[in-house]
C-alpha cells in the first residue's frame, strides 16, 4: 500500500469485524474478520480507488510519511517555587528522589494501568519505580477539576 491507514474494530448488532481506513483516501477501506483481512481489501481498495481518481481526472492526494519520534525520556518543567518546594519536601518524606516523584505523578495520571499498579503494586515493565505507592488528587477547586471528575467517571 501507498497510504497511511488505520485499523480498529467495529460491531453492528452482534457482528465484530475488523476495519482498515485509507487516512488520505476518501472513502477508502477495507473489512474483514481478521485484520489481515481487513488490511489485504484495502490495499485491493486503494489500487481501485487510484485507477478510478485516474479515469476520472480526480486529483491524488500525495503520499504522506509518519515520522517516527524519538523520546528521550528527558523533560524540562517549570512550576512555581510554592509547587517545587512541597514537592521536593514530599519527596523526601517518601525517601525517594523529587525525579521519582514527578515521575510517579506523570505515570498516576497517565498510564491505563494506573488503577492495577495502585490496587496490586504491580511494576511497570523495564522501568525502575519507587516501593511507595503515591494517590495524587486533584483539588475541585483548582482550574483541574474537570481532570477529577473525567478521572471518577473512568
Amino acid at each position: 500500500m501507498l497510504y497511511e491507514f488505520k485499523v480498529y474494530q467495529m460491531k453492528v448488532e452482534n457482528h465484530i469485524f475488523w476495519v482498515a481506513e485509507s487516512l488520505s483516501l476518501k472513502g477508502c477501506v477495507g473489512q474483514g474478520e481478521t485484520s489481515e483481512d481487513a488490511i489485504k481489501e484495502l490495499g485491493e481498495n486503494e489500487k481501485e480507488w487510484l485507477d478510478t481518481a485516474k479515469e476520472f481526472g480526480i486529483p491524488i492526494p500525495p503520499i504522506t510519511y509518519k515520522k517516527g519520534k524519538n523520546y528521550s525520556g528527558k523533560l524540562a518543567l517549570r512550576m512555581s517555587p510554592y509547587v517545587h518546594e512541597k514537592a521536593a519536601e514530599t519527596a523526601q518524606d517518601l525517601g525517594i528522589s523529587l525525579n521519582q516523584f514527578v515521575n510517579d505523578a506523570l505515570i498516576a495520571y497517565t498510564s491505563d494501568v494506573s488503577d492495577s499498579f495502585r490496587k496490586e503494586k504491580i511494576p511497570y515493565p523495564d522501568t525502575e519505580m519507587s516501593t511507595h505507592i503515591i494517590n495524587f488528587p486533584v483539588q475541585n477547586n483548582s482550574q483541574f477539576s474537570n481532570v477529577q471528575e473525567e478521572l471518577e467517571e473512568m
